[in-house]
């Protein structure tokens, strides 16, 4: 089951959990079903001396107590404050220790319980966790089954349940409360990381910057020793010329340590997976395709491949095993005002964010979260256009030389359109300009 992306796991993976005798360990619990508190074993037992007590509250379309939902999310929020993991409900287990996989206990309306635990898990763990997966699986015809729960380790620790206020950790096969001075000890570790992480990005950004100007300054066609900016603006200005260029960087915030990959091959999206709705009406872009013909001229680098093109648009990408994904383009424009439109910049997040998320889909954790770095360098007049072939053919506005995004946190798969959607606002915002009317973008690409 490991190593699956939680929406491919089968009965038949649960039954190999069984059939193998899986232990519980760091990263793999089990759970019969849903506790209950002792006052309400001894109500139900009154009822029935014969009966197991359990919660059955979401079968009555009831919200779960709130003894089973704290111990529930402390086990979830143990392997978050830990590596992450796999929590089966509705698995019973053997009386080792440690325990191992024994038979399933299915669980009645699996389905309606995994909507109780998705609003479950969002409400009642601060903070917020950045990755939980929850997943009803159906053993029976009259829908009882197993739910999978799959939770990623996080940078944004210690987190704890709200209620009980209570950190835990997941440590060998058991959930522990933290201490605190192991509270305080992850805290400084993850602002150490969250430091680390932004000031690469920072340097990242530093470097484009720098790099633009020396690439910009290489198209002049007469000798010079100085490479910056002032030399640059001398050469383009009294032309009419611009130039523009933009990089877009995702940083996972865990490595993803992927096994070794020669080739781009079925990591790029699909050229129409980006869409524009204007009027109600879909219009899918192809915008994209740009950046997938490079495949052609790609090479293995360290920790993963890389491809470029160079003429009057220059175009880079870097893909790693770490989840790391640089894709970049730089171009000068005879002409005297450029317009970069919404397309161009959209769809350049949109084909790094949709190569991102077909490279850790190849990871044990296919929702890992990342930070979006997007930078955008200009020399002359360089204003922004809406989306092309829509009839909005006008410029507006003015780009700075350098324009510095805010960085953005990406997590599912679903917050890619509304990723895009906030960087085209962004890059109309830099310009001065309302982004109000902009039409909507739409991601999909199933993978």
């Amino acid at each position: 089951m490991r190593g699956k992306a939680i929406e491919n796991i089968t009965i038949e993976d649960i039954e190999i959990l069984i059939s193998d005798g899986a232990v519980e360990d760091r990263r793999l619990e089990y759970k019969v079903d849903i506790q209950v508190s002792e006052k309400e074993q001894k109500r139900q037992r009154k009822i029935d001396p014969n009966c197991i007590p359990v919660d059955r509250s979401w079968v009555k379309g009831s919200k779960l107590s709130d003894y089973g939902r704290d111990a529930l999310s402390e086990e979830i929020v143990a392997f978050a404050n830990a590596d992450g993991g796999t929590l089966v409900l509705g698995m019973d287990e053997t009386k080792d220790a440690p325990p191992r996989a024994e038979k399933l206990n299915p669980l009645p309306d699996v389905a309606g319980l995994e909507r109780r635990l998705r609003d479950v898990l969002l409400s009642c763990v601060e903070p917020r966790l950045p990755y939980v997966a929850v997943r009803a699986i159906q053993t029976e015809p009259d829908g009882s089954g197993v739910v999978v729960i799959e939770v990623g380790a996080s940078a944004l620790g210690p987190h704890w349940v709200v209620k009980t206020r209570r950190p835990t950790i997941r440590r060998e096969d058991r959930c522990v409360p933290l201490s605190m001075s192991e509270v305080h000890d992850m805290v400084l570790r993850n602002a150490r990381a969250f430091e680390t992480a932004t000031s690469r990005l920072e340097a990242i950004r530093s470097d484009f910057e720098a790099n633009f100007v020396y690439k910009m300054c290489l198209q002049i066609p007469y000798a010079h020793l100085r490479w910056d900016r002032a030399e640059l603006s001398a050469w383009l200005d009294p032309l009419g010329r611009a130039a523009l260029g933009a990089q877009v960087v995702i940083m996972p915030h865990y490595d993803l340590s992927l096994p070794r990959f020669e080739t781009m091959a079925g990591l790029l999206p699909a050229d129409d997976a980006l869409s524009i709705w204007v009027q109600g009406k879909e219009h899918k872009q192809q915008w994209m395709y740009i950046y997938s013909m490079m495949q052609g001229y790609e090479r293995r680098i360290l920790g993963g491949v890389s491809a470029q093109q160079t003429g009057g648009f220059d175009k880079h990408i870097e893909i790693h095993r770490s989840g790391r994904i640089f894709v970049s383009f730089m171009q000068h424009r005879e002409i005297e005002k450029c317009t970069c439109r919404a397309d161009l910049i959209v769809g350049m997040v949109a084909f790094a964010l949709g190569v991102y998320d077909r490279l850790r889909a190849r990871s044990s954790y296919p929702s890992a979260p990342a930070e979006v770095g997007l930078n955008i360098a200009t020399n002359g007049v360089v204003g922004v256009g809406q989306y092309s072939g829509f009839g909005f053919n006008s410029s507006y506005g003015k780009l700075d030389e350098n324009v510095d995004f805010d960085r953005y946190t990406f997590g599912d798969a679903q917050e890619i359109s509304m990723l895009l959607n906030e960087v085209a606002s962004d890059l109309f915002n830099a310009a001065g300009q309302p982004a109000a009317s902009l039409p909507k973008a739409v991601w999909s690409d199933p993978h």
